[in-house]
């Protein structure tokens, strides 16, 4: 089985990195690509950069290799107070925060990310914009369970190439929580994190630093329980047999 995962940035990606041995394919226009073999299943994951113009600049080369599954994931933000950071979260269907556009995730999917101990919801939803205020994600949760800024733009290609996919999450901030920088003004045009960019907005704000390591140590929890999570999801997908996660006290470094 090939299964295809996305992630738009390499913190994302980075325990599950630690826990698994994934070669570098290649790193074409910024756009990473790792491979590695999980129980009896080829996994490619493609680093596609944040945002919607970095997600459909990268839909070609993801798709490439025709991959049987494919996993859109990496951290979201909450929109409901029943999810905390670090809960892993399959959604039913991916919607634009306007609603103009809905996908169905892959029922039989969601249903094995529920077998293999993720939440599942009703619906993510995909904004242009980083959802930053506590107010605006209480707005949003209205509508849906969830946000990240790329999940509707690459099911869309799966769903035009035949592709069954589904879109699985891990919660890095609740919905009570205001980000603490402006992270719309940090990424490059490629969609990865511009550091000088970031420290010119603290160097403005230094208030914000300790804002800003708490987002780090949440985000690195819930991409640790999203690492663990898709190796076992995937293990379980491919039918192969139980691997020892040899690797797991690399996910506490």
């Amino acid at each position: 089985m090939k299964v295809l995962v996305t992630f738009a940035l390499a913190n994302e990606f980075g325990p599950w990195r630690r826990l698994r041995h994934f070669d570098d394919v290649s790193s074409d226009a910024g756009n990473r690509t790792c491979a590695a073999e999980i129980g009896l299943a080829d996994v490619r994951v493609v680093l596609t950069g944040a945002g919607h113009f970095a997600a459909q600049r990268s839909v070609e080369k993801a798709f490439e290799d025709v991959p049987d599954v494919c996993i859109v994931s990496g951290l979201s933000g909450s929109l409901k107070s029943d999810y905390r950071v670090g809960d892993v979260l399959a959604a039913r269907w991916v919607s634009d925060a306007k609603g103009v556009k809905l996908l169905h995730c892959d029922p039989e999917l969601v249903t094995d990310a529920d077998s293999c101990g993720a939440r599942v919801v009703e619906r993510f939803l995909v904004s242009e914009q980083v959802v930053a205020t506590a107010k605006e994600k209480r707005s949003l949760g209205a509508s849906g369970d969830a946000v990240d800024m790329e999940s509707i733009y690459i099911l869309g290609a799966a769903a035009h190439r035949g592709i069954r996919a589904l879109t699985i999450r891990a919660i890095s901030d609740g919905v009570e929580s205001d980000l603490p920088l402006d992270f719309d003004g940090v990424f490059t045009v490629r969609g990865t994190v511009s550091v000088p960019k970031v420290i010119g907005q603290l160097v403005r704000r230094p208030a914000r630093l300790g804002g800003l390591l708490q987002l780090a140590r949440d985000s690195k929890h819930a991409a640790t329980e999203l690492a663990r999570f898709l190796d076992k999801y995937i293990q379980h997908l491919a039918d192969g047999p139980p691997t020892q996660m040899a690797n797991t006290e690399a996910l506490a470094v």
